[in-house]
């Protein structure tokens, strides 16, 4: 029986869910992939069939988690140009400090930059490369912008950060 999207995007974000539950109790370095499918009640063959690495799996999760609070916010596109926007997006980054924080202890932040990328960056660019190449740059300004952000404690908050954003872009060259 052939399964829906719906079904495999479940399984797949189990195994986020279980990884990140084992992450609290052990380095992710020690974490097996039985473990980590046995916690998230699903076959190894699953795991295999849709990732290659455990950070993949990470970042699956959290677009999962990004889809899920942009649509109780009901965004329907990332706009980082509109204060507003910005500020929901900021507001989620620190709903879910304490992934982000477990992720930097582990030393695995790069999570975070990939799903950005995912979340914004078409896979098809098709004709519009120009799109395709903003896309890109504003998936990892937004990451550094978030970087600097979590390295310094989440001391701004979501409004100062968003404004802090929204003034780099102002004063950015056309």
């Amino acid at each position: 029986m052939r399964r829906t999207t719906a079904t495999t995007d479940y399984l797949k974000e189990c195994m986020g869910t279980a990884l990140l539950e084992l992450m609290k109790e052990k380095p992710i370095e020690k974490i097996s992939i039985e473990e980590m499918t046995a916690r998230a009640d699903v076959g190894r063959s699953t795991y295999f069939r849709y990732f290659k690495t455990k950070d993949e799996v990470l970042a699956f999760k959290l677009c999962c988690m990004w889809s899920r609070f942009a649509q109780q916010s009901h965004i329907t596109e990332l706009r980082y140009d509109e204060p507003a926007a910005a500020r929901l997006f900021f507001e989620f980054c620190l709903s879910i400090r304490n992934i982000t924080d477990r992720l930097y202890a582990a030393g695995h932040q790069n999570v975070i930059l990939d799903a950005y990328l995912q979340i914004l960056v078409s896979k098809n660019p098709g004709k519009d490369i120009n799109a395709y190449y903003r896309s890109s740059a504003v998936a990892y300004a937004l990451y550094g912008i978030v970087n600097a952000w979590i390295l310094r404690g989440y001391q701004e908050t979501p409004e100062q950060i968003a404004a802090i954003l929204y003034d780099i872009q102002e004063k950015m060259p056309d």
